[in-house]
Parts: structure tokens; C-alpha cells; sequence
């Protein structure tokens, strides 16, 4: 018993009283050896630092790691072991990294006044190297080498650039005939007069613009422009000055386009000629339709399989139809490494997006009136499951223009339209209003001619806004992205702000889904009649043609219900239904 008793007591010593003291000293110590411990694993890369070559870096707006890797020549995971990176996505503007194994980016050694033809160009938000090549008339390699330029896919807001002459020997732009002013004036007006026998029509520089890309907008050249204008010097325009286009030149294409109706269509199940005449029995003239990239190119960079796209577009343009083209869904070898292949989305290299439009556009040339760069980029599903981020989608889009703009300077660029979910959440989706501004702070102005939209009523007539409720059917009120003129008519404000009122809204896709068994997420179809359907299109088509700022409408969609009948596109289809009658009978 007494033995058993010592043990009993040995085991609850020391008394609860001092168990308790005893266990807050060694709680209170932790706490205060922890944050002793915690610099040292901070202060991590200074250690690293000490025993490996390397630099410094302080993250600036807009970086990634991929593209910190790639400036100074080492791997994404050399710099997250190099700093305990917990999540290699999540970098913060003014955070500062060790990068081993790099360099600083040299700084150019051209002296002042080189021994070549060129200028200094200071680098804005938006710039690449290869748009500045084509701006100015020269090479990414001549820009490379003049400069000592390290990594040519980095380049940043406010460096100096030394842009040589066209190999280096040749000025930038065409040289004018007439004799220069000693002090170039900010707004220059031909001595021509106004409307000369050979035509043509008078521009209002933009900010942002520049000689190469209004030629180019407008199917002339540089020489004709600075001739006309006798402009002493072709790299300098200023906001507002009035340019007179010469003769040979067009309106801008997005700019000039007249309201005009159409169809979205599925032409991939073939009845082409069937399709077609469907479309001009209802007096449209336009259709539109998606070309899957990843189908197209699917064997590798230069690999192309046109041959349905081929039947296509002679079909339609042989029929006297209007095209326009979407083009999305990168394939396969062109994705990031880590891509989520469940899903389509963009390419790694934003260069193999342009080097396919720019196939596109020189095969279909004076065939395909239109192109939209990509769809719906705002939307988690069409951007591959990554990051939303304006500013990429604006890389690609930029690209891309300049690409068809080589090939075929009169195909219309569209910009992808943006989907109205009222959702801002910025992992399913970003609210497309945000999206859109984001699009103009990143330089997307000067990067399409037409602003393509899919607005969408979803159970909400199409004249009435943000603020109209109805008892019988609540939901879908409570976001103005739920209401087709609300949606329209905020884009167009975003424009004017953003002094891009000269060009059109595209309206590539619109429309009222309408079942009485809808699917799942689209219960709203439930809402509306077969009858109301067609009332909802006939009326958003007239209030387009009123306000005057609107190209193209196409209807979304024709023909879905037979190519898919199972479909959620299948629930907007108006063959066969009321709303293609009366879309046929109403006034054009």
C-alpha cells in the first residue's frame, strides 16, 4: 500500500498549482523564442545571398515570376527556394527578391549620337518589342543589338530605347518630299486643298497613335500620309491634329461599318448551303462562327489543316455572305506547362497567337470581313482555368492586331466579347464593365477596330434597365449585367471616356434563351416564352438601329438546336421557332 501510495504520488508531482505555472513558463518561452527564431528563416536569401551570385530585385506593378525568371536568364523554382516561397503566385509589389545565378539588364552603351540612322523612344505601358519594329519601320533584332538588350521579352515603362534605321542604315520612316519647317507645328493641315481630285478624308490623331499604324488602319502608306501632310517629322503626331488620308485609303474599317444583321452559326455538321440561304431568306447578311485554333494548328507550330475552313468560307462568300470568324482555344503545344487541359485557354507565348491570325488572315483575305480575337476572356472557362487578367488578354489581343493588320489591312479586329454574368468574383469571372475599363488602361485602344459585345437579357425585356423588377419573376434583377441595353449602353459610356467614341459596338452575339425544361444554371429560359423570344429580339434589333453607334448584330444563335439539341446553346435557337419569322418579317 505504501509503495503504491509513493507511486500515486509521484505521478501527479508536482501539484496541479505549480503544473500550471511551470506550463505557462514554457508556453510564454515558446512565444518569445519563435520570433527570435523567425528573422533567421526570413533573412534567408541574405544568407544565400552571401554564398551564391546573384541580385537583388524589388517586384514592380504587373510582375510574375515567370516573367522575373525569364528577365534575368534562371528558373521560377530557383527564386521560390531562394526566398521560401510558400505560393509562387503571390508576389506583392515592393517585395523584395534574391535572384540567383542573375545579372542586372545592362544598360545600353550607345553613345548619343551613334554612328547610324534611328532615335531615342521612350517605352509606354502596353509596348513589345516586336510592335515597336513595325511601328518604326525596323527589326526586334536591330533593337536587341543597339541596345545590349539581355532578354528581349523584357522591357519596361519609361527605358530609353535607341531604335536604329532599317538595317541599320535606312530612317525609320519615308523621307517627305517637301522641304521640313524649322519648328514642326502641333497641328499640321495640308496645303493641298481640302477635297483634292484623288480623295479622301480628313483623321483626328488619337493618343497613342502613330504613322505606321494609321496607314495601316486606313490601307495606304506612310510616304502618301507624310506627303500629304507635309510633315516635317513622321514620329512625332499630337492628340487632336487632323491627318488627311489620300486617296487609296478607306475608312477605318470598325469605324465605317453600317448596322447591318446577322447570324451566329454552326457550320461544322456541313448543310452549308441550306445555312446559307436560311440566313438570306430571313434578310441578314452576315454570319459568324467559332474556329477552333487547337483544331486548326493541332500537330504543332506551322502545321495548318484548313480544309473545312476552306468549304466554310467559300461557302458563305460565295452565297454573297459577310463573315466574321472567332478565334479561340489554343491547342494543346502551345499551353502553358502546367495548363489545366480541361478546360481551353490561351497560349503560353502570346507570338504563336499572332502567327496564326496572321496565317488566317493572309489565306482568307478579301473572303473574311472580320476577325475576333478570342472569346469571352473575362470568363474563368475560356482562360484556361487561370488567373483572370485584363492586362494578358491586351498582350494577346495587341498581337494579334498587328499580325492581320500585316496581312490584310482592311480585315476588321474585333475584340473579344465579354460575357455579363454578375459575377465579379475574379476566379469564376470578372465583371465585364471592370474588365473592359482594365482593357483601356493596359492600351487596348489602339488595338482593335470594333468593340465586340455579347450582351445578354437573360429573363428581362431588352428596353428596360437596371432598377425593373417584376413580382412574377424576381431573379436576374439585382446586377445591371442582366440587362441587354444596360449593358450596351454602359459599354458605349466606358468608350467615350476612354476617347474611343469613333468606333462601333459589334454586337457578335445577343440573345433570350427560351425552354420549358432548362438546364441546370439557366433557369431563366423558363422565363421566357417562345413568343416573347422573338418580341425581345425584333425590339433589341430596332433600338440598335436608333442609336447609331452599333455595327453588326448577330443573333445568337440560328442553329444550335439541330447541330446540339441537348445543349445550352440549343435553348437561344431560333430555327423553327417563332423568332426567326418574325425577325424575317421585320423592317430592316
Amino acid at each position: 500500500m505504501g509503495n503504491q501510495c509513493r507511486s500515486a504520488d509521484f505521478l501527479s508531482w508536482p501539484p496541479r498549482p505549480v503544473r500550471f505555472v511551470l506550463l505557462s513558463f514554457v508556453l510564454i518561452m515558446a512565444l518569445l523564442i519563435v520570433p527570435l527564431s523567425a528573422p533567421a528563416r526570413a533573412n534567408a536569401p541574405s544568407a544565400i545571398a552571401a554564398r551564391t551570385q546573384g541580385v537583388w530585385y524589388t517586384v514592380r506593378v504587373g510582375d510574375w515570376l515567370s516573367r522575373i525568371a525569364a528577365h534575368f536568364g534562371t528558373t521560377v523554382t530557383a527564386i521560390v527556394q531562394a526566398n521560401h516561397l510558400r505560393n509562387p503566385n503571390l508576389i506583392y509589389a515592393g517585395q523584395r527578391l534574391w535572384i540567383p545565378g542573375g545579372n542586372e539588364t545592362p544598360t545600353p552603351t550607345v553613345t548619343s549620337t551613334p554612328n547610324q540612322h534611328g532615335f531615342w523612344y521612350t517605352v509606354h505601358a502596353g509596348d513589345w518589342l516586336g510592335i515597336l519594329a513595325v511601328r518604326f519601320g525596323t527589326t526586334v533584332q536591330a533593337i536587341v543589338q543597339a541596345n545590349h538588350i539581355s532578354n528581349p521579352n523584357w522591357i519596361y515603362v519609361g527605358q530609353r530605347l535607341w531604335i536604329p534605321g532599317r538595317n541599320g542604315s535606312a530612317t525609320v520612316t519615308p523621307t517627305p518630299t517637301v522641304a521640313p519647317t524649322t519648328t514642326p507645328t502641333g497641328t499640321v493641315s495640308p496645303t493641298a486643298t481640302p477635297t483634292p481630285a484623288t480623295g479622301g478624308f480628313w483623321y483626328s490623331v488619337q493618343a497613342g497613335d502613330w504613322l505606321s499604324a494609321i496607314a495601316a488602319r486606313f490601307g495606304v502608306t506612310v510616304a502618301a500620309i507624310v506627303q500629304a501632310n507635309h510633315l516635317s517629322d513622321p514620329n512625332h503626331l499630337v492628340a487632336g491634329q487632323r491627318l488627311w488620308i489620300p486617296a487609296g485609303g478607306s475608312t477605318a474599317p470598325g469605324t465605317s461599318a453600317v448596322y447591318d444583321y446577322g447570324f451566329n452559326v454552326d457550320p461544322w455538321q456541313g448543310h452549308l448551303d441550306e445555312i446559307s440561304q436560311k440566313v438570306k431568306d430571313a434578310g441578314f447578311h452576315w454570319v459568324k462562327f467559332q474556329m477552333p485554333w487547337k483544331d486548326i494548328e493541332r500537330d504543332g507550330h506551322g502545321i495548318f489543316h484548313w480544309g473545312r475552313v476552306d468549304a466554310i468560307v467559300d461557302a458563305f462568300h460565295n452565297a454573297g455572305l459577310k463573315i466574321i470568324v472567332s478565334i479561340a482555344k489554343a491547342p494543346t503545344w502551345a499551353r502553358p506547362n502546367n495548363a489545366d487541359l480541361s478546360v481551353d485557354g490561351p497560349p503560353a507565348d502570346y507570338t504563336t497567337f499572332a502567327d496564326f491570325v496572321a496565317a488566317f488572315a493572309q489565306r482568307y483575305k478579301s473572303r473574311v470581313q472580320a476577325v475576333e480575337l478570342w472569346n469571352e476572356p473575362n470568363l474563368n472557362s475560356e482562360w484556361g482555368d487561370q488567373p483572370i487578367n485584363a492586362r494578358h488578354y491586351v498582350a494577346l489581343l495587341c498581337k494579334g492586331y498587328a499580325a492581320v493588320k500585316a496581312k490584310d489591312p482592311a480585315m476588321v479586329v474585333l475584340s473579344g466579347g465579354l460575357t455579363p454574368t454578375g459575377v465579379n468574383d475574379g476566379v469564376i469571372a470578372v465583371n465585364d464593365r471592370i474588365y473592359l475599363q482594365r482593357m483601356y488602361w493596359y492600351g487596348a485602344k489602339h488595338c482593335f477596330d470594333g468593340l465586340g459585345a455579347h450582351p445578354s437579357g437573360y429573363n428581362n425585356p431588352p428596353d428596360v434597365r437596371f432598377g425593373y423588377t417584376n413580382a412574377g419573376e424576381p431573379s436576374f434583377k439585382n446586377d445591371p449585367s442582366f440587362f441587354f441595353q444596360e449593358t450596351l449602353l454602359r459599354y458605349r459610356q466606358i468608350m467615350v471616356t476612354n476617347g474611343d467614341a469613333g468606333k462601333k459596338i459589334w454586337v457578335t452575339e445577343f440573345g433570350w434563351a427560351s425552354s420549358q425544361h432548362p438546364l441546370p444554371g439557366y433557369g431563366y429560359a423558363a422565363d421566357v416564352t417562345l413568343s416573347e423570344q422573338a418580341q425581345y429580339l425584333v425590339k433589341a434589333y430596332q433600338m440598335m438601329k436608333a442609336w447609331g453607334w452599333i455595327g453588326p448584330a448577330l443573333t445568337w444563335n440560328l442553329n444550335y438546336d439541330r447541330t446540339y439539341p441537348d445543349s445550352e446553346m440549343a435553348q437561344f435557337a431560333v430555327w423553327g421557332r417563332p423568332a426567326y419569322a418574325a425577325l424575317r418579317s421585320m423592317a430592316k
